[in-house]
């Protein structure tokens, strides 16, 4: 009898010995696992979002060519007033086009997320008041300093082939679904998991065929 119930107590030992093995196994790797299992959520969300950012840039840009193309068949010069107005053409497509952003701030045609900048590109001198020349950059200086494309130099001017066109930059704050900074994880490894910045840099020609 005392033989059986020693070999009795030494198997229960053996399984609350493997039973907490497991679990120490498993809280180690727990965290591996959210982590990874979060990164591929947001890798298809920041996809879908850099979609739609670039889906932005290029349709403002077009938007604004074309406005720009029925206001010079209707003037010799553009003023002031239709330039602001292509600017204005570009950021209202900019807004609408974003809206489905989760991050999208701002109302219909006034938006500060995603940041946007627009540069017509044509033979116009340099505008006091307008960074880089031309009608460029007019909102960089409201721009997130992350921004970088907004906040760079622009390069006012026609292209070689003589053609003006619209470019439209855009900057968008993807933020990730936890954001978590120096996580620690096991083995002395470190994670930080944060804000995405997304930049589309699109132009448009307008062609007067």
């Amino acid at each position: 009898m005392s033989d059986h119930a020693v070999s009795s107590s030494s198997k229960d030992s053996a399984k609350r010995s493997r039973r907490g093995q497991s679990l120490v196994e498993f809280a180690l790797v727990l965290p591996m696992l959210l982590v990874l299992l979060l990164g591929v959520a947001d890798f298809g969300r920041v996809f879908q979002a850099g979609i739609v950012v670039e889906a932005s840039a290029r349709n403002a840009a077009e938007a604004a060519a074309q406005e720009y193309l029925q206001l010079t068949r209707g003037l010799t010069t553009l003023g002031p007033d239709e330039y602001m107005r292509v600017h204005a053409v570009a950021l209202e497509t900019v807004c609408k086009e974003a809206e489905r952003l989760p991050n999208r701030a701002g109302a219909m045609g006034s938006c500060t997320m995603p940041a946007a900048g627009v540069c017509i590109h044509d033979d116009e001198a340099e505008i006091p008041g307008y960074a880089g020349g031309g009608w460029c950059g007019t909102e960089q200086g409201a721009s997130p300093s992350e921004c970088s494309d907004i906040r760079s130099t622009w390069s006012p001017g026609k292209p070689v082939d003589g053609l003006p066109y619209v470019e439209v930059r855009l900057c968008y704050r993807f933020t990730t679904l936890f954001n978590l900074q120096d996580l620690q994880l096991p083995l002395a490894n470190g994670l930080s998991i944060g804000d995405i910045w997304l930049q589309k840099d699109r132009a448009f020609t307008v062609a007067d065929y």
